[in-house]
């Protein structure tokens, strides 16, 4: 179906085009004829993009997160976010480290014992951390 859409912004700037819209599988709202948000639209954390570069990853996902939620971030970059898969705990400090505006300011050694309490990462040993399945839960921010 071919339709001409005209919308005219808050400073009174109007705008106009010539649309082909088609018939999606999504879910109406009835009586408004709006979209219904499923989890498929309204989530980005549910499946981040293990592709991005460390910094780019951390910039995107971790922003205005409390430290220990960007730890859980950050090991689960390094991990390629892949669970028990073994991370030195020397890199993720050398990581943080690395970009403390992204990170919000210097690493401290408390974030991973808080991660760790919240079921988001796991020391197996001294020498590992390792991502736990609950790990998305600090993408949240709640």
């Amino acid at each position: 179906m071919r339709v001409h859409i005209v919308v005219t912004a808050d400073g009174g700037k109007s705008y106009e085009g010539d649309v082909e819209l088609v018939t999606t599988s999504s879910p109406v709202a009835p009586a408004l004829g709006r979209k219904v948000k499923t989890a498929a639209t309204t989530s980005s954390a549910s499946e981040p993009d293990f592709e991005l570069p460390v910094r780019a990853f951390v910039k995107r996902y971790a922003k205005n997160l409390s430290g220990p939620r960007k730890y859980a971030v950050l090991v689960a970059r390094l991990s390629g976010g892949t669970l028990g898969q073994a991370v030195s705990p020397r890199e993720v400090e050398r990581q943080w480290r690395s970009m403390t505006e992204p990170m919000g300011g210097d690493y401290n050694a408390a974030y991973a014992s808080r991660a760790k309490n919240e079921g988001w990462v796991d020391a197996p040993d001294r020498n590992s951390i390792v991502l736990l399945k609950d790990w998305t839960n600090a993408l949240n921010g709640n």
